[in-house]
């Protein structure tokens, strides 16, 4: 965040969860002319594609290409597969798992999920690796799955990524008739996917979604955090550019998106752990943070047939029966300290990077937990200039 910062123009909760139509309606204008979407846990909820990937190439080695493509119609969702009717092939996957995935699975346990939920231990990896600690512990494991790819054929990976693709339909939350109406409505629109994932499975996405644009992962070039927006300024710099309406969809898991508060017009943080916060910087063009919990394929199915229990299991938070819309003088209220103090500090961001991150995390908690009293109707929206 660079010196100069200040409170967003509107900060919406959104009832739900909801479908990405009625998302979509609230979030993007006749004015948006770039739709960008991230890809792992935003598409598909709580499923990274990418690491999906790299489970079924140990699935690949251990059981063959054969024995896979057998067993593909009576698989469910999910990165494991043991079949105790195939117990020597399954105690292959089993080691070929382990000898792959358990080191570089401990590290980012231990430096990325576990300082999560331990400030204690968050504030030593901002001294260890520097002002984005996220980024630099996800570094393993991603390099361990570009290595696994490039032992694999191209059309083989291909062919692995649209099956992971499909075996997933039903934890959806965007899907091609989702994007195709938006581009029915405003044909000037353009969708484009940003993700760390790989290749082959962005471009499965790419061709699935009917995206205009993929930007992916190289060996040597890891398209996460801020290096999702150097890519776009080099390839695609109009979705960049000020006078541009963009609108951003991400999970933003761990906060590895938010700089896209620092460029885009609109952002939205979909099924997210990590909001993104009501403070941008100065120059920022971001008018519009908003959060929403977007239905699944499935869920949507078993709601439409009644089912009681039609939620998904992995959600931990209750659904939220209303919205909430926070604005001007009530953000100014709930936010002008924390902005205060956020200034001080952004003076040399690198330095003061784990106390801005916890005066971040304070902004975003004080709007989740803002009093109905302070709130306006959902569908106000703020009149762009």
């Amino acid at each position: 965040m660079e010196a100069g910062v200040r409170i967003v123009d509107s900060v919406t909760l959104h009832e739900g969860p909801i479908g990405f139509a009625a998302l979509a309606d609230r979030v993007v204008t006749e004015r948006t002319r770039f739709l960008v979407l991230d890809l792992d846990r935003t598409i598909h909820l709580g499923r990274n594609m990418g690491e999906l990937l790299g489970w079924e190439i140990g699935a690949l080695r251990a059981y063959g290409a054969e024995e896979l493509a057998r067993m593909e119609p009576s698989r469910r969702a999910g990165r494991l597969l043991f079949d105790v009717a195939r117990p020597l092939a399954s105690t292959r996957y089993v080691l070929e798992g382990a000898r792959t995935w358990a080191a570089p699975g401990l590290y980012y346990f231990f430096l990325g999920k576990l300082p999560a939920r331990s400030d204690l231990l968050r504030a030593w990896t901002f001294r260890r690796f520097g002002p984005e600690p996220v980024r630099a512990v996800q570094r393993v494991p991603q390099e361990v799955l570009m290595r696994l790819i490039a032992s694999v054929p191209e059309d083989s990976l291909r062919e692995l990524a649209e099956r992971i693709w499909d075996r997933h339909a039903d934890d959806q939350v965007i899907a091609r008739e989702h994007l195709d109406a938006l581009r029915a409505r405003h044909p000037r629109l353009q969708i484009v996917i940003t993700s760390a994932s790989p290749r082959a499975v962005v471009e499965v996405a790419r061709d699935r979604l009917g995206a205009d644009f993929a930007e992916h992962s190289e060996p040597d070039r890891i398209n996460s955090g801020p290096a999702k927006i150097e890519r776009l300024r080099e390839r695609l710099p109009e979705v960049l550019d000020p006078a541009s309406e963009t609108v951003g969809i991400t999970d933003t898991g761990y906060g590895e998106d938010h700089c896209w508060a620092e460029h885009f017009t609109r952002v939205v943080d979909a099924n997210s752990d990590a909001p993104f916060p009501p403070l941008c910087g100065a120059r920022s063009p971001l008018r519009e943070v908003h959060s929403a919990e977007l239905l699944t394929r499935g869920e949507e199915a078993r709601r439409s047939r009644g089912d009681a229990g039609w939620l998904d299991r992995r959600r931990l938070a209750p659904p939220r029966a209303s919205g909430l819309t926070l604005r001007g003088a009530d953000l100014v209220t709930l936010l002008g300290d924390l902005r205060d103090e956020a200034e001080m500090l952004a003076a040399d961001p690198v330095k003061n990077a784990w106390p801005l991150a916890r005066i971040l995390r304070e902004a975003r908690s004080r709007v989740a937990s803002a009093p109905n009293e302070v709130a306006l109707p959902l569908g106000a929206r703020i009149q762009l200039a």
